[in-house]
């Protein structure tokens, strides 16, 4: 079934009371579109495993049973979740995506499940027209009891809204878990069949237009012996070989598909350069996350990114999203010249500071009402 739940945490300590004054787990169900590795995916793994930690039991359910759904088949998808949310049993309802959070606010509330969190994870102008209709009444009615955004970017995207939208926006930026490599550099180049001695940019993302691969492959017919690896899959896929065909390098981009996070810390470790093109991003988490990885990095100069990375002693370097002369230039300068080692480290270091995991998950338990768990984090 298209909402059929991933395997199930049972919760420890938190509860709730029963008309009978017996206590039960809060329940919890959390809706993604699909299965599709990706930040949103990510994070949505980090809040059920740290709302587990807590005593909450939390079901993952699956909207759209493939990517490629077509218009009737995602109706009858958002059809069968409905009917699950009018069912109800659940104390509170996560969603990540605009359907979901149409659905989650508008039958939630119906089914008179009092909390109601979705997440803004597109910027309104890549929204399509009538979800972005559909979810700008949805929160300005109230249908929503926490519209989250992860960054100040994102939430200045909103400032035209009005006010009874905006009331419920909530600024919770991501945590994210630092990257641990398993192995050296040499084996996981063998693992992928990367050459050993050749510079290797790394890309982490889906390959869709936002994520603007192509401007890489464009770069890479002016860098001989770069390497162009790809972790990642999606609709793009063809289009950039066929690119990457034209320009005569398609020997040298090394698309290897959707990764694990034990590959893709590897893969951090086992590269020289971390590119970023993206033409739009509401955070960026593979940015971040490279960056405490502590590898050099190249990234598009658009503001949420900035605001991302910014740091005081940021060695981060930045490229017009559509200039592929800027990136050549950018990535062969960098190449030439590495970045200094431990400025990197204090980079690092000052990145994952900034988005501990714990401190995302108590805004999430305060938006639980679990304020008390919360403040027992945080003393621990």
């Amino acid at each position: 079934m298209a909402d059929a739940p991933c395997p199930r945490h049972r919760c420890r300590t938190s509860k709730i009371k029963t008309s009978n004054e017996s206590t039960r787990p809060l329940r919890i169900l959390q809706i993604l579109h699909t299965q599709e590795r990706g930040g949103i995916l990510t994070l949505a793994s980090m809040i059920e495993d740290g709302l587990t930690r807590h005593g909450c039991e939390v079901e993952t359910a699956i909207l759209f049973r493939t990517p490629d759904r077509n218009g009737a088949e995602k109706i009858a998808d958002a059809a069968r979740m409905a009917a699950r949310l009018l069912r109800g049993g659940y104390d509170a309802l996560i969603s990540y995506q605009a359907t979901a959070s149409i659905l989650v606010g508008l039958f939630g509330r119906i089914r008179g499940c009092k909390t109601r969190i979705v997440h803004q994870t597109a910027v309104p102008s890549a929204t399509a027209p009538y979800l972005r209709i559909a979810d700008k009444i949805a929160g300005s009615l109230g249908f929503y009891t926490a519209n989250v955004v992860n960054t100040r970017f994102t939430l200045n995207e909103f400032k035209s809204y009005p006010a009874a939208y905006q009331r419920r926006i909530v600024l919770n930026e991501h945590g994210i878990e630092p990257p641990v490599p398993t192995q050296d550099r040499e084996q996981t180049r063998a693992q992928f069949d990367i050459p050993q001695n050749s510079p290797v940019l790394l890309h982490v993302g889906r390959l869709v237009a936002q994520k603007n691969q192509k401007v890489i492959v464009q770069a890479l017919a002016q860098l001989p012996d770069v390497i162009f690896v790809v972790a990642g899959h999606g609709e793009d896929e063809r289009a950039i070989m066929d690119l990457a065909q034209a320009e005569g390098v398609a020997e040298r981009a090394h698309l290897l598909g959707a990764r694990g996070d034990t590959d893709i810390a590897n893969l951090y470790a086992a590269s020289d350069l971390f590119v970023f093109p993206s033409v739009w991003e509401t955070f960026g988490l593979a940015a971040a996350e490279a960056a405490i990885s502590g590898i050099a990095m190249i990234v598009s100069d658009i503001p949420v990114l900035r605001e991302v990375l910014a740091s005081g002693n940021s060695p981060v370097i930045f490229a017009d999203k559509d200039d592929s002369a800027a990136w050549t230039e950018a990535i062969r300068k960098t190449l030439d010249h590495p970045i200094d080692v431990g400025q990197l480290k204090s980079f690092s270091q000052d990145v994952a500071a900034r988005y501990s995991v714990q401190r995302m998950i108590d805004h999430y338990l305060q938006m639980l009402g679990m304020e008390q768990s919360a403040r027992e984090a945080r003393d621990a």
